[in-house]
């Protein structure tokens, strides 16, 4: 077991993969890699391209796309998994437990180039799991991720959708939140669901420094005259709305909102928001 510390600061013990279960799990996505090679190969010889030179380049660009692709893709579109981690019960995180994202893929792969292909095959990657802390690859020291055993049953928490609070509409749609990074937005979130358990003061004080690092990141001045919990639901409902455009939640439904307590309290089934 080893632990991981949230923006909030608070440590999560994980399981995290050994190198027997991450070398099943290599075997299954090379099977499903040589698969596909194999599949592309045939289609390239049934379209006929007699021209030798041709189906060389066309058979380069498909090895290069499928092992290099594949494990990006995979990562990318399943929040970390791929076939093989997938059957094994893995998944690859951030050191701070949030799922990962294009970048983080994409360096996990150039690292794996390194870890798998390159003389010695596979040795390299077996000895970084066994001599690193966390059992990390070199894609995992460049990404600055792990990979974890059940993580769905403990790590992610549930999706929740923030509403703009009722006449801030148009406040809100004057704030561009491009400029606001991951883990800005989870901070602010996890701010905004345990607000409830902070003293009236310390609450207060925490959102208003929030709010005034919010605006400095933002460039949009955050008017003192809005409490600074409006202000970040304001940048947090249009962070959402930006980066998920297409999620809609099952129900939310607006609390009323007061400084002193108010909290949002809605909450949907599905992929953590």
């Amino acid at each position: 077991m080893d632990g991981i510390i949230t923006p909030e600061a608070v440590v999560l013990e994980v399981d995290t993969a050994g190198v027997a279960s991450r070398v099943l799990a290599g075997v299954v996505d090379l099977a499903v890699q040589f698969g596909l090679l194999i599949g592309g190969l045939t289609i390239i010889s049934v379209i006929g391209l007699a021209d030798s030179s041709r189906s060389q380049t066309y058979s380069a660009i498909l090895v290069a796309a499928v092992l290099m692709g594949y494990p990006v893709v995979s990562e990318t579109l399943m929040r970390g998994r791929t076939i093989g981690k997938k059957a094994l019960g893995l998944r690859a995180v951030t050191l701070e437990g949030a799922p990962i994202r294009l970048r983080h893929a994409m360096l996990r792969m150039m690292g794996g180039l390194v870890d798998r292909y390159l003389p010695p095959l596979g040795v390299t990657g077996t000895v970084m799991v066994l001599c690193t802390k966390r059992h990390q690859r070199v894609g995992d020291l460049l990404a600055g991720t792990i990979v974890i055993r059940d993580p769905a049953r403990t790590l992610l928490p549930p999706a929740v959708w923030f509403p703009v609070p009722p006449g801030y509409d148009e406040y809100a749609a004057a704030i561009d939140p491009t400029a606001m990074t991951d883990d800005q937005y989870t901070v602010i979130r996890s701010f905004l669901m345990r607000n409830r358990e902070l003293g009236a003061d310390a609450r207060y004080a925490l959102a208003a420094d929030l709010a005034t690092r919010s605006a400095t990141t933002l460039h949009h001045p955050w008017d003192r005259r809005v409490h600074p919990e409006v202000y970040l639901l304001c940048v947090i409902a249009r962070y959402q709305r930006r980066n998920f455009p297409d999620y809609q939640p099952s129900s939310w439904q607006p609390s009323s909102w007061q400084p002193s307590s108010w909290q949002p309290s809605g909450q949907a089934s599905g992929q953590t928001r």
